[in-house]
């Protein structure tokens, strides 16, 4: 049987749904083709979501691993696996680090509170030496940013919204997040939102 996941990717994309949000913020589009785009984007959204849970189940994507919260890999000095240079980060350990909150919409949620640790945290807890990361979501989505456009903007790597625990099928385990209402000008973009990677499972130092 032909495997379905890479059109299942093609269709659930996080390009696809930035490019319908642009879609629907372009001036001059009807209130109705808003609707209808937005209410698209809702109802599939959580079949993809839905989906990535099978998936996650079945393999995982270069840069993450099996029962570990979050793989830390690339240039880095500290090292918790010294077989495959890796920084395995536990849950326990990212629940312990400093908390921030960021209080914003994203192009696939309301306005809500989200928690977790800055990313500049994470960084600096495997004493990362690279200028660029890549972004690794379960879904085998990832995106490369400058390390310092995310940390510039007090990027969060959220694991709750609301004071609510984030899963796989509601953005989580951990969602990148940086303040995009405030921001409009620089955030509000299709590119900005491409770094909101949602279920974020390993982090590549280049």
């Amino acid at each position: 049987m032909d495997d379905p996941s890479p059109r299942r990717r093609k269709f659930c994309s996080k390009k696809l749904w930035i490019e319908l949000n642009h879609t629907a913020s372009i001036k001059g589009s009807t209130g109705m083709l808003k609707r209808t785009i937005l209410s698209f984007m809702w109802v599939v959204i959580g079949a993809c979501l839905s989906a990535d849970v099978a998936l996650a189940a079945m393999r995982l994507p270069i840069g993450c691993k099996k029962n570990v919260f979050l793989t830390i890999t690339g240039k880095i000095d500290k090292i918790t696996n010294t077989a495959d240079g890796t920084y395995e980060m536990s849950e326990g350990e990212f629940l312990a680090l400093p908390t921030s909150t960021v209080t914003t919409s994203t192009p696939w949620t309301p306005k809500s509170d989200f928690a977790g640790p800055l990313l500049t945290r994470i960084l600096q807890e495997v004493a990362a030496k690279g200028s660029k990361l890549r972004l690794v979501a379960l879904d085998d989505f990832s995106v490369e940013v400058d390390s310092a456009y995310l940390g510039k903007y007090g990027t969060i790597l959220a694991n709750s919204k609301d004071g609510v625990r984030l899963t796989v099928r509601d953005f989580g385990p951990i969602f990148v997040m940086y303040p995009r209402d405030s921001f409009r000008k620089e955030l509000d973009t299709p590119f900005g939102a491409s770094h909101m990677v949602w279920q974020l499972c390993g982090i590549v130092v280049e």
